[in-house]
């Protein structure tokens, strides 16, 4: 496969946004999760009396009185696993996952699979937090539970990335930034009486605003060790510049293990060395195929 006919370097306008199930994706990981939890909670729960959520979702979700009980804090990052009960359809459920399927698969191959992870679970975790300090200064009661905010963090990651790409508003074909400011104006425009968790999906989409523009990046949770060695390339011993004499034997063979790389854990992962092999591979390709 050549390097342009990869996904990853697909223009915007092209994003294939058309049903693909791919197992192994993280996308697909946490829809199965987040299902795999409803379902339990229907099974699990006898009866669904007015206020209660169901046995695995009581068990789960926020609560206005965890910011004084640090042996449940784990509950910052569970209850956007746990989708409401109430209502005669999971319509909670579908339409957060519906999101997290149609824009979450670009945003995924964006930035890799394990960021994708790093990024939906830390601003579950965030909007969990802010959610919780809300309660504690306004004296309020109450509970928390589904995806909505980390869903909007993905949702709006798509927008920044993909500004002019083309989407479906039910049936209407919009770019992607008007998407994006239709989200933030429901959620400002939103009643504070409302049941919808307003705080929670502003701090969904000022966590996508603040990767993407700051240019954050979490490749340095779960890989210390790579990230030391980074620090003590950049800032450690003297640096020597070598000419780079060698190149693998099989050079297209090299780049296509790169391009996978890059899809399993984004761009940042790669070493100066990857980066300057596919360079020259992609340079070559150029020359060859007289691309501009």
């Amino acid at each position: 496969m050549g390097i342009y006919e990869r996904s990853y370097y697909r223009e915007e306008n092209e994003l294939d946004l058309r049903p693909n199930w791919d197992q192994r994706s993280a996308v697909s990981t946490l829809i199965i999760i987040n299902v795999v939890v409803f379902v339990a909670n229907i099974f699990l729960t006898k009866s669904f009396a007015l206020g209660n959520q169901g046995l695995v979702n009581e068990f789960l979700m926020l609560t206005e009185g965890d910011f004084f009980r640090p042996y449940y804090w784990w509950r910052t990052l569970t209850y956007g696993f746990c989708h409401d009960a109430q209502g005669s359809m999971p319509m909670h459920l579908i339409m957060n996952m519906l999101g997290l399927y149609f824009l979450g698969r670009s945003v995924e191959e964006r930035y890799g699979r394990i960021e994708f992870y790093r990024i939906y679970l830390i601003s579950m975790v965030l909007c969990g937090w802010v959610w919780l300090f809300k309660e504690y200064a306004f004296n309020m009661s109450g509970g928390l539970l589904g995806a909505s905010g980390a869903v909007l963090c993905i949702e709006m990651l798509f927008v920044f990335n993909f500004p002019t790409s083309r989407v479906y508003l039910l049936v209407f074909p919009v770019p992607a930034w008007v998407l994006g400011i239709l989200l933030v104006l429901m959620n400002l425009a939103s009643s504070p009486s409302s049941l919808v968790a307003t705080d929670v999906h502003l701090t969904g989409i000022l966590c996508a605003a603040a990767y993407f523009f700051l240019g954050i990046s979490f490749h340095f949770i779960g890989d210390f060790k790579g990230s030391w060695r980074r620090w003590m390339r950049k800032h450690g011993a003297a640096k020597l510049k070598l000419h780079d004499t060698t190149l693998p034997s099989s050079f297209a063979e090299e780049a296509d293990r790169i391009l996978a790389k890059i899809h399993e854990s984004g761009q940042d992962s790669l070493t100066s060395k990857e980066k300057k092999i596919l360079e020259r591979y992609s340079r070559s390709v150029r020359e060859k195929n007289q691309i501009p």
